[in-house]
């Protein structure tokens, strides 16, 4: 029953948007020749290596595909240097603050068990007798650990801690989540 990391680890909302994902995002220039500096928002931060292409987001908008040449890690910085089919600073400065996206079919598979937190948003989720008590509208992060936010038939929100005292089954297959709550929880 324990998630998967996710790619995006900022979980401040996860509502699901155009089916892509971030999974980086570029710093900065580096040096005179184009190169760019990545800081990866991904748990699997090892896919930058493979990948032979990136393509750069503006605001949610597709803005341009590099084609990648090299990939080094700046260890001291967590950032990788991205070579790419940029030729010179200037136009590597225009790719400044842009985000790298991924389709959701693109992610690192998870091991048996494991899931990605942003499947949870829209499913079912019951208590223990199987009366629908709402659905997952977002996941919220506290710090210590992620918060369910609960969209009742009525429309209001519930929070309710992601841990297994509370959350007991997890069946994405099923489409729910089965919780057991304590008084005063909902």
């Amino acid at each position: 029953m324990t998630p998967g990391e996710g790619e995006d680890e900022n979980l401040g909302n996860l509502r699901k948007v155009a089916d892509k994902i971030v999974i980086g995002y570029v710093s900065s220039a580096h040096g005179v020749k184009g190169e760019m500096r990545i800081v990866p928002l991904t748990d699997f931060p090892e896919r930058f290596h493979k990948m032979g292409t990136l393509d750069l987001y503006s605001e949610g908008v597709f803005a341009r595909k590099l084609r990648v040449t090299r990939v080094r890690k700046d260890a001291a910085k967590n950032e990788f240097i991205v070579e790419s089919d940029v030729s010179d600073r200037e136009e590597a400065q225009k790719c400044v603050g842009m985000s790298i996206l991924i389709d959701r079919e693109d992610r690192v598979p998870l091991p048996e068990g494991r899931f990605w937190l942003d499947d949870l948003i829209g499913l079912s989720v019951e208590n223990g007798k199987g009366e629908v008590l709402g659905v997952v509208a977002n996941l919220l992060s506290s710090g210590g650990n992620e918060i369910y936010e609960i969209e009742d038939e009525k429309g209001n929100f519930h929070y309710i801690p992601a841990v297994e005292n509370f959350v007991k089954v997890i069946n994405l297959d099923a489409g729910k989540i089965v919780v057991e709550l304590i008084e005063g929880l909902w």
